[in-house]
């Protein structure tokens, strides 16, 4: 985890899920980071293990807390890597549930490769 900070400001290590996990924290989360406010935009982005990629900014969510793009991606691929003291913040969102969009979840990820892969291609592809 690179903070505890905010929301769900993970790097996982693992491969994704094989199917995406959309439950109640999904759908709260992506409710939450629909209402987001973007903040001041950087000059780069983060890229996923998985390939999945960021955007340039980071986003102020209803309940004033901070998160990341990638947030939706994180719940639906790679639940098994985020903490229970994250899941239990994604849990405590009141800006209600809705159903993501194949595009929130997956983020560009490049799911045909598995990790080790696309470690080896990554310097091609970028």
């Amino acid at each position: 985890m690179i903070t505890s900070n905010g929301i769900l400001y993970i790097e996982p290590t693992k491969n994704t899920s094989v199917e995406p996990i959309t439950d109640e924290a999904t759908r709260k989360m992506t409710a939450a980071l629909r209402l987001g406010v973007p903040g001041i935009r950087y000059r780069g982005f983060h890229t996923c293990v998985c390939g999945a990629h960021s955007t340039n900014c980071d986003f102020t969510l209803p309940n004033g807390e901070q998160t990341n793009s990638l947030s939706i991606h994180y719940l639906a691929y790679h639940r098994d890597e985020i903490p229970k003291e994250q899941l239990q913040k994604v849990l405590e969102l009141e800006c209600g549930e809705v159903d993501p969009t194949f595009e929130e979840m997956r983020a560009g990820m490049k799911t045909e490769m598995s990790q080790e892969i696309y470690q080896e291609y990554k310097p091609k592809l970028i």
